[in-house]
């Protein structure tokens, strides 16, 4: 438990960069993104260090329960951040619709579509570290939940690429 409490302070200290992406693409003229934001690759490091130290020592029936249960708290704090974001995304796009009435948008995609993809790109950097401290996705709670808040910025929802 104290291995579980420790891992899930650690890593999820970073999810407060989600905050961030939207201050990367509004009214930048950036792009839309391609890869996963920075920040991602780090929310799981300090649990990847741990087993690259503690994994031959750790006995077969202890089992991988206590790493989903890290990862299942790190997805649910994710969830709230990514919930959060796209709520503020959507209220803008509302305001910033009502303003633009008049006005085509030239560019083809919206910033908040690049916020929306990036959160998606996210999502799938995510899902691959966690298989890479052996656990899959799938079995962790709360992953539904984020694949369908980020699903909106899929490349296939978007109409890019």
């Amino acid at each position: 438990e104290i291995i579980v409490t420790l891992m899930i302070d650690k890593c999820s200290g970073v999810l407060g960069a989600v905050k961030g992406v939207v201050a990367t693409y509004r009214m930048t003229n950036r792009p839309p993104p391609t890869q996963a934001s920075p920040y991602v690759k780090t929310v799981l490091r300090p649990l990847k260090e741990f087993l690259d130290e503690v994994s031959l020592r750790i006995p077969d029936h202890i089992g991988s329960t206590w790493k989903i249960a890290v990862l299942t708290e790190i997805t649910n704090r994710y969830n709230v951040a990514v919930e959060e974001l796209i709520t503020t995304v959507r209220r803008t796009e509302v305001a910033l619709q009502n303003r633009r009435t008049r006005r085509v948008a030239s560019e083809g995609v919206s910033d908040g579509d690049k916020v929306k993809l990036q959160l998606f790109l996210d999502f799938e950097a995510f899902c691959r570290d966690m298989k890479e401290v052996g656990v899959d996705p799938s079995s962790v709670a709360g992953i539904a939940k984020l694949k369908d808040l980020t699903k909106e910025g899929s490349p296939d929802n978007i109409g890019e690429q």
